[in-house]
């Protein structure tokens, strides 16, 4: 989890404020991907004072920072997680929503040759498994 120091370091000016704290607490205890309105209902819990706006505007900043990683799947909702979480893709449920992360990369080998033959130099790339979990499959 990002400490407060790691907040201020992050970039000169940036404050560490109580709701920036209020966020990184809730993803990192949460360990899904939440979308802002779900981060708003929650911090709210703590923070009763805090606006939607608010936590929109400091999610882009920890974003900018790299301290969150915003997803967006298909649906068009943009959601968060803690960064340091890494690089990883995506099991999305089209029955309820829920998301699984796929711990390994799936480019290997023959994906990097077939781009380096195409002269292709990626700059960023996404996987999604899209489907219905056990739950949803009953």
């Amino acid at each position: 989890m990002p400490e407060t120091n790691d907040l201020e370091r992050s970039r000169k000016g940036t404050r560490s404020t109580r709701q920036r704290r209020a966020i990184l607490d809730l993803l990192k205890q949460e360990k899904i991907h939440l979308a802002a309105e779900e981060i708003y209902q929650a911090v709210r819990q703590t923070q009763p004072n805090i606006s939607l706006g608010t936590v929109y505007r400091n999610l882009e900043v920890l974003t900018e920072l790299g301290l969150l990683s915003k997803v967006v799947f298909t649906d068009g909702k943009s959601r968060y997680e803690l960064a340091e979480r890494g690089h990883h893709h995506h099991l999305i449920c089209l029955g309820c929503g829920d998301t699984v992360d796929i711990p390994d990369c799936p480019v290997d080998k023959t994906i990097d040759c077939f781009m380096r033959d195409k002269k292709f130099r990626p700059a960023r790339h996404h996987f999604e498994v899209y489907g219905y979990c056990a739950k949803c499959q009953d």
